[in-house]
């Protein structure tokens, strides 16, 4: 098997081996040539698996996309071989794409990586619920920011603004509603200064 730069480069793994942690830099992604994967992540010291990689499959990949660490460790379920691609290799593929293909890839993995850390905050409360939604919306208008050719039209935005309306008047609602579950979300995820505002809870 090749890409641009040459031959790729196979690895036997047996069970239990790990193939990457959580914290690591994206160097390369992989696909299962023979065997499964498991893909882990940590929560309150117990292992949560939240995929099983087959045969064909790609894993890894989003590391190298975005340049961000992993966000969970990738481990082997039986006796594997894996092929790995060099991050080279990937950029030199998504090169060849349509700046609009790119532009979706990178949507797609921020996005991705949003619901990720909005999900491992586990909101639990009405308030936390809000605050997700806004951490999500402006996820969406930072990419936009950064590229703005992914939204010529400028509909993207205006979606994205009756979204904080919306979420405006859920703040107040639930603000007034007795919640006895507290607020788990801190302010690292919460709405932009402007904007919906951090909802209020007990906790």
């Amino acid at each position: 098997m090749y890409v641009d730069g040459g031959a790729l480069k196979k690895s036997f793994f047996k069970q239990g081996d790990i193939i990457f942690k959580e914290g690591d830099a994206g160097d390369a992604a992989y696909i299962v040539e023979t065997g499964s994967i498991g893909i882990f992540k940590t929560v309150d010291g117990a292992d949560l698996q939240l995929a099983t990689i087959r045969v064909g499959e790609l894993f890894g990949e989003m590391a190298i996309i975005d340049g961000s660490k992993r966000m969970a460790h990738a481990v082997a379920l039986e006796e594997c071989v894996i092929v790995n691609v060099p991050s080279a290799g990937i950029a030199a593929m998504l090169a060849k794409q349509p700046p609009m293909i790119k532009t979706l890839i990178q949507i797609l993995v921020d996005s991705l990586r949003n619901v990720h850390d909005v999900y491992m905050k586990r909101p639990r409360s009405l308030g936390d619920s809000v605050t997700a939604i806004c951490a999500s919306a402006d996820a969406l208008r930072k990419f936009l920011n950064r590229h703005p050719d992914a939204d010529l039209s400028g509909e993207a935005r205006r979606r994205i603004d009756e979204v904080d309306a919306h979420a405006t008047v859920l703040h107040d609602l639930v603000g007034g509603w007795n919640d006895p579950r507290a607020n788990v979300i801190d302010d690292a995820t919460a709405p932009p200064a402007g904007k919906a505002g951090k909802p209020a809870g007990d906790g």
